[in-house]
Order: structure tokens, then sequence, then C-alpha cells
């Protein structure tokens, strides 16, 4: 499934102390070195509640025109590697890289039936949001 946030308690209060540390700006502050030792404690409890390798990793996937492609023809329908290969005028070794990539992270899921392998977007509601696959409000 593609990354979804998923943040502690902890992680909100951390936030709430956080935004009321930064009011003052550490310039302004009275004792700079306690200001410091707490932002960065503070920061260190709000940003340990997010998963920035993951992240990273579905960003690194998204970052090659291909997979884009592939994702956006997912957006339509289920389709076949040979559907993807014609399309893309792609051999299958280089879309099947391309979709392992895709699958690794979350973002595609695959089936087989038979000899054939089927691909399909595994959450497409977030590629949306990213403006990969169609959606009512984009073409």
């Amino acid at each position: 499934m593609f990354y979804r946030e998923t943040m502690p308690l902890k992680s909100d209060e951390a936030k709430r102390r956080l935004e009321g540390l930064l009011e003052t700006r550490f310039c302004d502050a009275k004792d700079a070195e306690e200001q410091g030792s707490m932002l960065k404690a503070l920061t260190g409890d709000y940003l340990g509640g997010f998963d920035f390798d993951g992240r990273a990793r579905v960003f690194n996937a998204l970052a090659e025109p291909n997979r884009l492609k592939i994702l956006k023809l997912l957006g339509f329908r289920e389709m076949c590697v040979c559907e993807l290969t014609a399309a893309l005028d792609m051999n299958q070794p280089n879309l099947s890289y391309h979709v392992k990539k895709l699958e690794n992270v979350g973002l595609v899921r695959s089936s087989k039936a038979g000899k054939w392998v089927y691909y399909s977007l595994a959450d497409e509601e977030s590629l949306k949001l990213l403006g990969v696959c169609p959606s009512p409000l984009s073409a």
C-alpha cells in the first residue's frame, strides 16, 4: 500500500510545543543556549513521527519519466504487461524493471492470470493528489 503518514499522539504534542517555541525567534531569545537545546529536543520528538526514508523511496520511484507514464496509464485500468510494452514502446525486461521499482514502494500491485501478469494501482487516491493518474479535475 502507498505510504500513509501515521503520527503518534506524542508528535501532535511535540508539534504544538514546537510551534509555541518558534513564536520567539532564536536570535531574540533571552537564553539562546536553552532555546537551542529545547528546539533540538522538540524537533527530534516531532520529526521522529515521520518516515522520511519511506517517503524518499517513494519519491525516488516517482523520479523517472517511464515510471510516471506507467502510473498514468494504470490510472485508466488494470493492464497486462503486453499492453504496457506496446503503449510505451518498451521491451519487457525494461518495463519489468520499472514496474518492480513501483511495486517495491507500494504504488503498483501485480496479479497473475495464467501466463499473463496484470498491473494495477495500489492506491489511486494518493496518486491523484500527486497529479499522476486521471481524476475528474485533471486531464
